[in-house]
């Protein structure tokens, strides 16, 4: 009965355009995201895709290692040799491009450097012609002390605690940072929350005529007076919808992961997110980012998913099913630009498709006496509420009144 559930849902044309339409959109995703690598050559010449990334991997892995005060005491010089080339020095684009051209295996560590030297919330470019050999390799010392500085200066509000505990997950970062080509991760993590969104809507559509086709087709007093109408063939549904939402998400997300770092690369899986989001309070590597924002986009999906099967079940309606998801995952963030509750819009379902965001700045929270962050709050509880509702799911249907 599983499979005949399943087989019902693309049985149906707008459900297969569904498919298509989700294909192209891990077409467009995908190349976006690809894009977002950019190599420019001896020339100043610019280019992206497959060998751009090659090209990138090979000048940063010249440098590959640990950020120790003596590698970072050699980025800097090589920084000041560039600059003082005539090529950085002339006035004219290309050759300013050729310059750019020579910095390019050391620009994230570069941009590591100019984030120690910055206030918290700044980007000084040029900070980096007033550093000395000597301060250079104290970048992991002024990370703490910045924030310090930043917390005591009354710009935000946080308690005590919560002070305490920023400061604490600054000090257990492992240091000194390993550097190594990791553009390939970065550019995935950007577009992943944005690909995903779009995933669940599609993946919401399928699954909401599950429930109400019955009643659209007006098969449903030959279902529900069918000897296992109620019970055999509701957890057949159940389980067909639990399956499409799963099987739809993991080979869409492990399709787009494929390709993106096919091309780009998956070199720097284990360094430290902090070499592309400085600011982070989470000690995670690149891949561990990777795993969190997808188990919190799945979550997300089978909340959606699950709302909008409910509501198809209570109303007996296909379009009112569809468009559940879309408020909860579309509607909310919308609503928590306007509601004076902002605490409470940081708990809304659609912040576990935002787990990047959060891993960027996170959200804290006190439980208790504990400070932790949002996301590690809100995953694991929406995963309770999930498995809740298949329960709720099945009764409502059972219930369900033949008219």
């Amino acid at each position: 009965m599983l499979r005949y559930e399943i087989k019902k849902v693309f049985s149906k044309s707008k459900n297969r355009i569904a498919v298509i339409v989700l294909f192209v959109i891990l077409a467009i995703t995908s190349i976006l995201t690809i894009n977002r690598v950019e190599y420019v050559d001896e020339n100043g010449n610019s280019s992206v895709g497959i060998s751009a990334a090659r090209d990138l991997r090979e000048a940063k892995n010249q440098w590959a290692g640990y950020l120790t005060a003596d590698t970072l005491s050699k980025v800097l010089e090589e920084n000041r040799t560039i600059n003082s080339s005539k090529e950085a020095l002339s006035d004219d684009i290309t050759e300013q491009n050729k310059a750019y051209a020579k910095k390019q295996g050391i620009a994230g560590i570069m941009d590591v450097i100019i984030y120690a030297f910055s206030d918290y919330r700044d980007y000084n470019y040029y900070v980096t012609d007033q550093i000395s050999d000597d301060e250079v390799g104290t970048i992991y010392e002024r990370r703490i002390s910045t924030l310090k500085n930043w917390l005591e200066s009354g710009e935000e509000r946080f308690t005590q605690a919560e002070k305490d505990f920023m400061i604490q997950k600054y000090k257990e970062l492992k240091t000194p940072f390993y550097y190594e080509y990791m553009d390939g991760w970065a550019a995935l993590l950007q577009n992943i929350s944005t690909f995903i969104l779009m995933l669940a809507l599609v993946i919401g559509f399928l699954v909401s005529g599950i429930f109400s086709d019955e009643f659209q087709t007006k098969a449903d007093s030959i279902f529900f007076s069918a000897r296992f109408g109620r019970s055999k063939g509701i957890s057949a549904k159940v389980g067909a919808g639990f399956c499409i939402a799963t099987g739809f998400y993991l080979m869409f997300v492990f399709l787009y992961t494929f390709i993106v770092l096919f091309i780009l690369g998956a070199d720097g899986a284990n360094c430290p997110i902090q070499l592309d989001l400085w600011r982070s309070v989470y000690n995670i590597t690149f891949l561990q980012a990777y795993l969190f924002i997808v188990l919190g986009g799945y979550i997300g999906t089978i909340f959606a998913a699950t709302l909008g099967m409910l509501a198809s079940a209570f109303t007996h309606s296909t379009p009112t099913a569809v468009i559940v998801p879309f408020i909860v995952l579309c509607a909310f963030p919308f609503l928590s630009r306007i509601i004076t509750l902002p605490g409470l819009c940081s708990f809304f379902p659609d912040q576990l498709l935002e787990i990047y965001l959060d891993i960027k700045e996170a959200g804290l929270i006190t439980l208790g006496s504990k400070v932790t962050t949002i996301a590690t709050v809100i995953v694991p509880v929406y995963a309770v509420v999930c498995l809740i509702f298949q329960p709720i799911l099945y009764r409502v249907y059972q219930k369900v009144e033949i008219k």
